[in-house]
């Protein structure tokens, strides 16, 4: 049977990858630099078409995209060479493909609250029976969260973050606002418990937060907010990865992202978009990394010519970006058949 979502979810990434490198060529041309091939996908070409000086073309493996341009990957004589331009003008061109991600990431958001009336502040309302956090020394009504263990709260899904990431559970050192005043309570008691709400048994924390009607401002404001907590999510995974936190059978590339968005798609399209944009804010944020072979990898390389004043050799610039590509590359087909894996198994 024909699965429509599977083709959307594979259109989401398709999207992603021609506003990174659509983000790249625009700035390119606008920065005087020669873009030789725009192109969506790697390995042999499907179908190609010249516009001007630059090839358009489509790859046959459904993996990234590139803006080729002159003097990218190697020395060039040419005035309009990307070796030749200038350091500010090549850190803009490495940029722009990220910050398309991360705009594109910032409208779908703005698009999906755009229809809210109001939202949910990280500020108490009311308290629920048997909650264990209040008292003298504990969470009062009005006051509102600022930070769980250190953890920084910007909205109210930061408040659960908190508590699920805090290493003394049920305790917690709990920073609020209160009457205009920051107050930190230490060792908290707040415990998750079951409560029937119309007759559905649901796990809560004991609070229940204030709500504000939803203006234009507010929508942009909450919009912003969502997008650099992506960011931070995204930071977060990376660290939990690096510390052990988070195993390689836990890891998810195309494969198992496509299929994700696949089902929640069926579910509800609303959290589809939203789960886009978490996926257009973290390819952004990955390709930021300080690594070879990605955008945050070659502007460290600019910024060294910038600051030395000493040009890069681009021949073991180049040799570097493709052993780390490789790798890169490495990683992924691994994640990939670790995702086929869970799907057939």
């Amino acid at each position: 049977m024909f699965d429509i979502t599977i083709i959307l979810a594979i259109l989401i990434f398709a999207l992603l990858i021609i506003v990174h490198e659509a983000g790249h060529m625009i700035a390119a041309k606008l920065c005087g630099v020669k873009v030789l091939e725009f192109a969506i996908g790697l390995g042999p070409v499907l179908f190609k078409k010249r516009i001007g000086e630059t090839d358009f073309a489509i790859r046959a493996l459904p993996f990234g995209g590139q803006c080729a341009m002159e003097g990218e990957d190697e020395d060039s004589d040419d005035e309009r060479a990307f070796n030749n331009a200038a350091g500010w003008k090549r850190i803009i061109i490495c940029v722009a493909g990220v910050a398309m991600n991360f705009v594109l990431g910032l409208m779908i958001i703005l698009c999906l609250y755009m229809p809210a009336k109001a939202f949910v502040t990280p500020q108490i309302d009311s308290f629920l029976e048997h909650f264990t956090g209040g008292g003298e020394s504990g969470l009062r009504e009005g006051d509102i969260i600022l930070k769980v263990d250190g953890y920084k709260v910007y909205q109210p899904g930061d408040i659960t973050i908190g508590f699920e990431r805090g290493k003394n559970a049920p305790y917690y050192d709990v920073e609020v606002k209160r009457d205009g005043k920051r107050i930190k309570l230490d060792d908290v008691k707040i415990e998750l418990k079951e409560y029937i709400e119309d007759g559905q048994s649901t796990y809560l924390y004991g609070f229940m937060l204030s709500a504000k009607d939803a203006t234009l401002g507010s929508k942009i404001s909450q919009s912003l907010k969502t997008s650099l907590n992506f960011v931070r999510l995204v930071y977060m995974g990376l660290g939990d990865m690096i510390s052990g936190r988070v195993s390689l059978d836990e890891m998810s590339g195309p494969v198992g992202i496509t299929a994700v968005l696949s089902d929640t798609a069926k579910k509800s399209m609303t959290t589809f978009w939203y789960l886009s944009a978490l996926i257009a804010i973290n390819l952004a944020v990955m390709n930021m990394l300080p690594i070879p072979a990605l955008d945050g990898g070659r502007i460290v390389f600019i910024l060294f010519e910038i600051i030395t004043g000493k040009k890069t050799n681009k021949r073991i610039e180049g040799i570097i970006h493709v052993i780390v590509l490789l790798a890169l590359l490495g990683l992924m087909v691994l994640v990939t058949f670790n995702d086929i894996w869970k799907l057939v198994r």
